[in-house]
């Protein structure tokens, strides 16, 4: 297998929207990485296709900071359900239990929605189970834009950066397979379709709307990709990117 990039940046989110956090490794299951938007919030008032309380209803939700009290490690496998017990911090500091009444009722008076917690041992993502990004894609939408932009605005999962510094490249892995670190496969099925996430600061929540205008323009409405995985394995940040 040709070595094509290296893993620069790996990350999960705990709740759904809300602040993610950086690890050093991780244990990829078939159902994604290993705690990652496992917490989630519905909008019960909302009867769409995609009822889930997100950044798109209240922009402030990816502020929140959520972090495992004793969470999946490497090791564990498939961990038991109470190893993904997670705490909250609000923006203005204050500390919840995810899945306790009260940090739901808080939420449902921050943003006007009633909501209704749901928990899975599996993802609850938007689409497939992981998504990838790469840094020179995200250095040329820096350009086009106009604006300095931090991957983490794309909450994507695995953050590569390509040998050959080509924006992009991940596109043409749709339909392919890649190998990250030792053993995880992970086949590349579509292309991920952007919305008014990408427009919000992962430090402020300030809205860009010019980010979403020119993926919308220039790219199809798309950026990075998602993938199903094929191979479970321990992912580890730094670790090499094969073409399979």
């Amino acid at each position: 297998m040709d070595e094509i990039g290296r893993l620069r940046f790996l990350r999960r989110y705990p709740v759904k929207s809300m602040a993610g956090e950086d690890l050093a490794e991780v244990f990829v299951t078939y159902a994604g990485l290993a705690g990652d938007r496992v917490h989630a919030f519905v909008d019960r008032g909302n009867h769409s296709d995609f009822p889930w309380m997100t950044g798109r209803q209240g922009s402030q939700m990816i502020l929140f900071r959520s972090r495992f009290l004793r969470g999946p490690e490497t090791g564990d496998g498939h961990p038991a359900a109470e190893r993904f017990a997670a705490e909250v911090t609000t923006p203005e500091g204050e500390k919840y239990r995810v899945g306790e009444p009260r940090f739901t009722e808080f939420l449902e008076k921050r943003f006007s929605k009633s909501l209704e917690y749901r928990f899975s041992e599996r993802s609850m993502g938007d689409c497939f189970p992981i998504s990838i990004l790469s840094l020179p894609t995200v250095e040329t939408l820096s350009g086009e834009v106009g604006l300095p932009l931090d991957h983490r605005r794309f909450r994507a999962n695995f953050i590569i950066e390509w040998k050959s510094s080509e924006p992009f490249q991940e596109d043409k892995f749709v339909g392919r397979q890649l190998q990250i670190g030792e053993k995880m496969r992970v086949s590349i099925v579509m292309k991920d379709a952007r919305c008014r996430m990408i427009t919000l600061d992962p430090e402020t929540a300030a809205a860009a709307p010019q980010v979403l205008e020119t993926v919308t323009t220039r790219h199809g409405g798309c950026t990075g990709v998602y993938g199903a995985v094929l191979q479970e394995g321990i992912v580890r940040t730094g670790d090499p990117v094969y073409a399979a």
